[in-house]
C-alpha cells in the first residue's frame, strides 16, 4: 500500500462531528466565540450566560458537548435554542427568561426528573446566576407524588407492550420495547424519591442508590444490567413482580383506587 493509500485510510476512520475537547478547550471556545456572539446579536435584550450540564459540573470528558442556558428579557422573536456542530463538538443553548427557566427547570415538571437537578456555572453576569440558583422550589414533595401518580397510565401501557412481546416470544423487536419499560421505571424511581438524576449516564447508578424502590425493582434492574434479559421466562416474572410491586407502593399511599377509572370526568379540564 502506497502513503498516498495510507493516508486515505487513515482519513476513513477520523469522524468529522465528533472531535476530543478538553475542559480548557471548552472554556475557550464558550469565552472567545459563543459569548461575543451571542452579546453582539441579542444586544439589549441580553442578561447573562451560564454553562449547565457536565462542563458546569467539572466532568466533561472528551466527547462532552457544551450546554449554555441563555437568559433574556424577551424570547418572543427567538428560537428556543440552537443546536451546532463546530469542529467536532456540540453547542446548545436554550434562550430563556428568569420566570420561564424556574417554572421549566427547576419546578416539578414531566422533564424535572433530569432538569431538577440542573447547576448553572456563570459565564457572564455571576450576581444574576447566583440568585437563579438560589431559588427554592415550593411544594417539592407533593408535586412530585403527584407526577409520579399521574404516570401510572404510562407505566401500565408500557408494562402491557413488554408482556407481550414476551408472549409472543418476539425477541426482534424485544429490546425497544424493553428500553421503554427500564426509562419509565426510572423516571418513576426520580419522582417517588423526590431526585432528580444529574445525567442520562447515571441514572441507573443514582436509582439503584435511592432509598425508595418498589419491590422487584433490584431483581429487574440486575437482570437488565448483566444482559440476561432474553430469557423469556425470567423477563415475564422479574418484570410482573416489579409492575405489582409499583402498584404496591401507590396502593400502600393512597388505597387501591389507584387508577382513574371514572369515565365521566373525561371531558373536565383539570
Amino acid at each position: 500500500m502506497n502513503r498516498e493509500s495510507k493516508k486515505q485510510q487513515s482519513r476513513d476512520f477520523e469522524f468529522i462531528g465528533l472531535k476530543k475537547h478538553t475542559h480548557a478547550q471548552r472554556m475557550e471556545i464558550i469565552n472567545k466565540i459563543i459569548v461575543p456572539i451571542l452579546k453582539r446579536k441579542l444586544g439589549k435584550n441580553f442578561i447573562a450566560i451560564a454553562a449547565d450540564g457536565s462542563y458546569a459540573r467539572n466532568e466533561d470528558s472528551y466527547f462532552s458537548d457544551i450546554e449554555l442556558m441563555i437568559f433574556v428579557k424577551d424570547k418572543k422573536n427567538l428560537p428556543r435554542g440552537f443546536g451546532r456542530i463546530v469542529n467536532g463538538i456540540l453547542i446548545e443553548g436554550l434562550f430563556v427568561t428568569e420566570d420561564e427557566y424556574y417554572k421549566s427547570t427547576l419546578d416539578v415538571n414531566e422533564e424535572w426528573y433530569i432538569s431538577g437537578s440542573d447547576r448553572l456555572m456563570a459565564i457572564i453576569d455571576k450576581a444574576f446566576i447566583k440568585k437563579v440558583q438560589n431559588y427554592k422550589v415550593k411544594n417539592v414533595s407533593s408535586k412530585c407524588f403527584e407526577y409520579a401518580k399521574n404516570m401510572l397510565s404510562e407505566i401500565q401501557e408500557s408494562f402491557g407492550k413488554l408482556l407481550t412481546t414476551i408472549k409472543m416470544r418476539n425477541r426482534e423487536n424485544l429490546f425497544p420495547v424493553l428500553a421503554d419499560v427500564v426509562m419509565q421505571v426510572l423516571k418513576l424511581m426520580a419522582y417517588i424519591n423526590k431526585t432528580p438524576y444529574k445525567t442520562l449516564s447515571t441514572f441507573v447508578t443514582q436509582a439503584r442508590n435511592f432509598k425508595i424502590k418498589p419491590r422487584g425493582f433490584n431483581e429487574f434492574i440486575d437482570m437488565i444490567v448483566d444482559g440476561n434479559y432474553l430469557n423469556f421466562e425470567t423477563l415475564q416474572k422479574r418484570s410482573a413482580k416489579l409492575f405489582t410491586g409499583i402498584e404496591e407502593f401507590f396502593t400502600n399511599k393512597i388505597g387501591n383506587d389507584i387508577y382513574d377509572s371514572d369515565l365521566s370526568t373525561i371531558t373536565e379540564k383539570k
